[in-house]
């Protein structure tokens, strides 16, 4: 209980990196010549969140020291510690790298020219070594501390994450619907802010997900102990709340028009929005509460199959896709209906706002239903089945 007290305390991966220094610096001391502080630096440098990481920032360290080692070398031999050739040679470091875009070593390789060149005569070569082999060994000992002891499985927080940050998204759909039928300028506002702190959070989940390696063959996948269809699925969710945030604001939007327009028509003293009060419009916002309520259902459906992994929700899904198609259809009759009294009395803004409204609807409809096939497909593909499912899938939303 005591060690779990402290590493909540410091955190995993703060203790990890004092480990990494520690064990850095004592081996540094075997090697001739080496640099105990280099060899910590690195180490520190390298304990990345993710093993990706860490390898990427190893190998950048590794290939700017080797480069400034080499290019220090030659112009030392050449033109001794003259400031000006230091200056040629930074330049010329500076070139390559960028030629090599290796844009990330570029201080390192500039430091390690201007030390190296900064040498006495006869101390150069056996700095060079040192400081390689210390850079090498705080490299390597982060790197199989980060893989060996208690390697970051960043999926479990990815999912803990995207659960939470779901958990309401059914809420705003039927919220942006009342909001835009009771001209409900508050609800907007409220809504709004909300999907601007959502768009953020999203935000900080792609970075994560960026940070891992992305290519199906890529080795780090498996030293990060990621199965890529996992990564797919995030991926693709990751997406899909990118677009349901921008649909839902552009909802907000519509609201906010209509409100405008409302104040506008009061300005003139006409009466602000009476289509808006017209039995068929309480048909077509009863038919688009409708549609978000089944909307919210699939979206939580989704996200316990994508984040639960609870895969016996799937048969529900494809009966929520099935009454989905049916309710569309049920919109569009009802906005049908509508719209013969919107062309008589000329309101084109109502009728515009109304069908961008059902558009953003479809648009999230569609956006959903990709995901469910998505999470079926993926999630079934791991499990060993997942080729029936999506079919049936396929079925029920025709």
């Amino acid at each position: 209980m005591d060690g779990e007290r402290v590493i909540a305390f410091f955190g995993l991966r703060t203790i990890k990196t004092g480990v990494a220094v520690a064990l850095s610096v004592y081996l540094s001391g075997f090697v001739p010549r080496s640099l105990p502080l280099l060899a910590g630096v690195a180490a520190i440098l390298c304990l990345q969140p993710t093993i990706a990481a860490g390898v990427q920032k190893g190998f950048t360290r590794i290939k700017a020291t080797l480069l400034g080692g080499l290019l220090g070398l030659v112009f030392h031999y050449l033109f001794g510690s003259h400031p000006l050739m230091m200056g040629v040679a930074v330049i010329i470091a500076l070139r390559i790298l960028n030629w090599l875009r290796w844009e990330e070593g570029v201080a390192l390789a500039s430091l390690t020219v201007i030390v190296i060149m900064s040498q006495a005569v006869g101390e150069v070569i056996p700095y060079v070594f040192g400081r390689v082999f210390s850079t090498l060994i705080g490299v390597v000992v982060a790197m199989v501390i980060n893989i060996l002891v208690a390697p970051p499985r960043h999926f479990i927080a990815f999912r803990s994450k995207l659960k939470d940050l779901t958990a309401n998204f059914p809420d705003f759909y039927q919220k942006a619907i009342q909001a835009y039928g009771d001209n409900d300028l508050e609800l907007a506002q409220e809504i709004l802010v909300e999907m601007e702190n959502k768009e953020k959070r999203v935000a900080l989940l792609r970075r994560e997900l960026k940070q891992l390696p992305s290519a199906p063959t890529s080795y780090l996948l498996y030293l990060e102990g990621i199965d890529f269809r996992e990564y797919i699925l995030f991926d693709r969710s990751i997406e899909f709340l990118c677009n349901v945030t921008a649909r839902i604001k552009d909802l907000v939007e519509v609201t906010q028009r209509r409100y405008q327009r409302k104040l506008e028509l009061l300005a003139q003293n006409k009466t602000p929005d009476p289509n808006g009060l017209s039995p068929q419009f309480r048909d077509l916002l009863q038919a688009l509460h409708g549609l978000g309520a089944m909307l919210g259902e699939l979206h939580d459906s989704v996200f316990r199959l994508v984040a639960d992994e609870e895969t016996g929700v799937v048969p529900h899904i494809r009966e929520q896709v099935a009454k989905i198609g049916w309710q569309q259809e049920q919109v569009r009759k009802e906005l049908q209906s509508w719209e013969v009294e919107l062309i008589r009395e000329l309101d084109i803004f109502s009728l515009m706002s109304a069908h961008r409204v059902i558009y953003d609807l479809e648009g999230i409809t569609e956006a959903l239903m990709g995901l469910a096939r998505t999470a079926v497909r993926e999630t079934g593909q791991m499990l060993g089945a997942g080729a029936k499912d999506e079919n049936n899938l396929r079925e029920g939303e025709d």
